[in-house]
């Protein structure tokens, strides 16, 4: 078990475990930051839909609204070069811990819960990588329920946000992220993973670029389809639409003043969002990741 956590593998290659973290870092970050930029007008409508205002709004009316008011750029991208940047930084944060944690449950877990490796070290990249994924969501969905002033950069709402409300204004709804975040993580990659297995012991080789999509479709529909009303709750709380109070606390709120159909809102565009986000993700991480063990090979690491 010891040798276990000191050598490891990564998609066949033998290495050690920091460099194993900082390569499959360096392919989550690329992946993450590519695919919000890609995504982020789904995610815009998206959260325009779970704020109060927009809530009985269609998809492509709010999709139209945002572009009347402030253009392409400025409504439906709103937030997208600050989300893109903390995107790299999250997600490299998230795979990184993510494969470097397979490595430890796999060397700690029984053989009878080896199933569970994935589930876990999914959890476990979520908890480190929100510290920055939850204020680049609480800066990302400020900007696209309009609440930048017209030409405010990103660090300077930063600051305005601070200045008025106090630095644990950033981290509204961090609760609300974990819980939304931690189940639909051990959903959404436990299910990708045995899907991968499944393939390979099926069909007696690797798995296909358009196999990593299909799996990572599938797994991003059953998380998304389950997680939604946390996701209203963390919108909410982050937006500063509801009083700040513990997720469950506020979900019940919102139900009771607007009706359980409220806890549902956005719920199409999130699924669209979501499955085609953890899709594409996941197609991307692959494809970086094989890009960057072909540039480091023969890189120096002390496997001794």
């Amino acid at each position: 078990r010891k040798e276990g956590l000191r050598v490891t593998h990564l998609r066949g290659n033998p290495m050690s475990v920091p460099k194993k973290t900082a390569i499959s870092g360096v392919a989550g970050g690329l992946a993450g930051s590519t695919v919000g930029v890609l995504l982020h007008p789904i995610d815009t409508i998206k959260t325009m839909m779970q704020v109060g205002k927009h809530a009985n709004k269609g998809f492509f009316e709010c999709g139209i609204q945002a572009v009347r008011q402030n253009g392409v750029l400025g409504g439906l991208y709103a937030g997208c070069g600050a989300s893109a940047f903390g995107s790299f930084f999250s997600s490299a944060l998230y795979f990184g811990t993510y494969e470097t944690m397979k490595t430890y449950w796999n060397a700690v877990l029984p053989c009878h819960m080896a199933g569970l490796t994935a589930s876990l070290a999914a959890v476990t990249g979520n908890a480190v990588s929100s510290l920055i994924f939850v204020p680049k969501e609480v800066l990302k969905q400020r900007c696209q329920v309009g609440q930048a002033a017209a030409g405010q950069s990103a660090l300077s709402l930063v600051k305005t946000i601070v200045r008025e409300e106090g630095v644990g204004a950033m981290y509204s709804g961090y609760f609300a992220t974990l819980l939304r975040n931690a189940p639909g993580a051990m959903l959404k990659f436990g299910i990708y993973e045995q899907m991968k297995v499944f393939i390979k012991r099926t069909l007696k080789r690797d798995v296909s670029p358009k196999e990593h999509f299909a799996a990572g479709m599938t797994a991003g529909c059953f998380s998304s389809a389950i997680m939604t009303p946390l996701d209203v709750v963390k919108t909410r709380l982050m937006t500063g639409s509801v009083r700040p109070s513990f997720p469950l606390v506020a979900m019940v709120e919102i139900a009771q003043k607007e009706g359980v159909a409220a806890l549902w809102s956005g719920f199409m565009p999130r699924l669209v969002w979501s499955a085609t986000f953890f899709a594409v993700g996941m197609s991307a991480y692959e494809l970086a990741l094989t890009t960057v063990l072909q540039v480091t090979e023969g890189a120096p690491d002390n496997l001794q």
